[in-house]
């Protein structure tokens, strides 16, 4: 390793100290890619700061509705830098015109991340990997085609969009499976399908995350009315889409992203964080086990939801323990499951257990 590459991680260690990054969705962009010439430490501090730029948009494109993340695109490299709490270089290499590449790991701090949403007046979601089964229906001069001849049955997950290739869009999609009785439902109902019963199509009903799709092309409009149901909600939108008169299958093409970030943007409306008002709520640990306490700690201390905690009382049969935390009191119900804690409510009382 030459002189050059050691002079960029001893900056490394001057610019942030580097610690150990979990695989935290919400807070940490990794593999931040920035590529240019480093002749002296000013050149390193100048690459790296452009990766804190790509890593922000990143992160504000992952978490933030559409209109709130495009109004801090252009927000300054200090205000960016103030929000990180530490990041690496995890590779460097170089091309063949003599150029450095480096790859950084960047982890946003929560607090200053609130604190900064806070006074822009801006929620964020709580964002988590989720998978979701999706029906489109195309309707096109009357006729309709629901799989064979479908180009959106057949291309929703061969096209990529520019977030899916950025790994920003964190939807797995998977394709209603092929159904005669479907079929027949969706041919004798095909009049209205926008009062479709989605619960009576059997590839669906069974699934947590779903969207029904129609999709209209007909005497040169384009539009497309979504049914979904994510996260326990139902939400049912209209969508116009552009029309290239010369090229349909970059209609077709420009229509699944479109789409599909609308849907993704559904989602994130869902699971939106109100970073100004944090909400409390006590936990009663029931205690088994000497080390039942200190499992529970490791748990509250990985959900990114939770603020803070404190124990409010403790014996040997139980523990009460206050949690401050930000967002929706069922995500946390969610989260608590997801670690395997048992939960039952009872007068407002959330009474929990560690699940063997």
């Amino acid at each position: 390793m030459n002189k050059l590459f050691c002079t960029v991680l001893i900056i490394v260690f001057l610019f942030k100290t580097q610690t150990v990054f979990s695989n935290n969705l919400i807070y940490d962009v990794n593999n931040i890619q920035v590529t240019g010439k480093i002749n002296n430490d000013l050149d390193s501090r100048k690459l790296i700061e452009i990766a804190f730029q790509k890593a922000f948009i990143v992160f504000v494109d992952k978490t933030l509705l559409s209109e709130d993340a495009i109004g801090l695109y252009k927000i300054k490299t200090q205000t960016i830098k103030d929000l990180i709490f530490t990041y690496q270089i995890v590779k460097i290499e170089r091309n063949k015109r003599k150029e450095s590449i480096l790859t950084l790991n960047i982890k946003f701090d929560r607090k200053k991340i609130n604190n900064f949403f806070s006074t822009q007046g801006i929620s964020y979601a709580d964002i988590s990997n989720i998978s979701l089964t999706v029906l489109p229906i195309l309707i096109k001069e009357k006729n309709i085609y629901i799989y064979s001849d479908n180009f959106f049955y057949n291309n929703w997950k061969k096209k990529k969009t520019g977030k899916e290739i950025l790994n920003l869009n964190l939807i797995d999609y998977n394709l209603a499976l092929e159904n005669i009785e479907d079929l027949q439902y969706i041919n004798n109902n095909k009049e209205n399908l926008e009062l479709i019963d989605v619960k009576k199509i059997i590839s669906l009903n069974e699934e947590k995350n779903y969207v029904f799709l129609i999709i209209y092309f007909s005497e040169g409009k384009f539009r497309a009315y979504i049914k979904s149901f994510i996260d326990n909600k139902k939400i049912d939108k209209k969508i116009n889409l552009k029309v290239y008169s010369d090229d349909k299958i970059k209609s077709y093409n420009e229509a699944i992203i479109l789409l599909k970030d609308e849907i993704n943007q559904i989602w994130k409306r869902n699971n939106l964080i109100d970073v100004s008002t944090p909400s409390f709520l006590d936990l009663l640990l029931e205690v088994s086990k000497p080390h039942d306490y200190l499992k529970l700690i490791s748990s509250l201390d990985s959900m990114e939801l939770i603020e803070n905690y404190s124990v409010l009382e403790m014996t040997n049969k139980y523990i009460k323990i206050r949690i401050k935390y930000r967002g929706k009191v069922n995500r946390i119900k969610d989260k608590l499951l997801n670690k395997k804690i048992n939960i039952q409510i009872a007068d407002n009382v959330w009474k929990i257990k560690l699940i063997k």
